[in-house]
């Protein structure tokens, strides 16, 4: 059995700048495509094993974040402040946050 680290790809220095630093921005002008072409990112796999149900998730993600920020408004709690965020990962077999992240969603009345 061969298992790929793609948390290791995700982060290798060679391919992204930065790469331990949470930074979604990268991905607006990066040419990496996600579906497997790309073996700098590699989400849901890639080549004949890929994940065959990429489109779909993908569809589902977009369609539920767009649903969230439309009808509601984002902000921090009382008393936090950006600086504030604790993005920093916990390793182990799943990829979890060291610290929780905490939003407030005040829902919009259209």
């Amino acid at each position: 059995m061969v298992i790929t680290n793609i948390w290791a790809i995700g982060r290798d220095p060679a391919s992204w700048e930065e790469p331990e630093k949470f930074k979604p921005e990268r991905f607006l002008t990066c040419s990496v495509d996600f579906k497997g072409l790309d073996f700098q990112l590699i989400p849901f796999g890639a080549g004949r094993r890929g994940c065959p149900g990429t489109a779909f998730a993908m569809a589902s993600v977009e369609l539920v974040l767009a649903n969230l920020v439309q009808k509601f408004e984002w902000e921090l709690p009382k008393g936090m402040e950006s600086e504030d965020l604790d993005t920093e990962e916990q390793p182990g077999v799943t990829i979890h946050r060291k610290n929780p992240l905490f939003a407030v969603a005040t829902h919009c009345y259209f």
